[in-house]
């Protein structure tokens, strides 16, 4: 009787044991869902704020676009009113040259540095060939 019934109850400790186990598993594992769940969440919640900074900075773009556009619309008309013989090339060469002034102001209030080219400041380096003269005698001395 001893020996079945430390049997019966070495049965019931395994299966206990066992139980136990698959409880625990159970726990961890509803605790790694629970966890993914919330990064999927999250996730979904970064896709949604990506895709609404993006249609707010497309929006904002278009609007800085407009803006823009109307500026140069306004500068071409009043050029027109005030030039009418200024061809359209000459105009916006004018706007272009403007905005270089503006874009050189901003950057030269910072503490950048500045690299100009010499296409960037129309710069042309020419050798020019000059006679020199000997002696202040020279002066006195025309070519005529």
């Amino acid at each position: 009787q001893d020996s079945t019934a430390e049997i019966l109850e070495q049965i019931i400790q395994e299966t206990t044991n066992r139980m136990n186990k698959l409880q625990q598993q159970e726990s961890e594992n509803e605790v790694q869902l629970q966890a993914i769940r919330g990064d999927i969440e999250e996730e979904k919640a970064m896709a949604e704020l990506i895709q609404i900074q993006t249609e707010n900075c497309g929006a904002k773009a278009k609007m800085e676009g407009l803006a823009e556009a109307e500026k140069v619309k306004s500068f071409l008309e009043q050029l027109t009113g005030d030039f009418p013989e200024m061809d359209n090339v000459s105009k916006i060469n004018v706007w272009n040259t403007l905005r270089k002034e503006d874009a050189l102001r901003t950057i030269s209030q910072g503490k950048a540095t500045l690299y100009f080219t010499p296409k960037d400041v129309n710069l042309s380096i020419e050798n020019h060939e000059h006679v020199q003269k000997k002696s202040w005698a020279d002066d006195s001395v025309s070519d005529e």
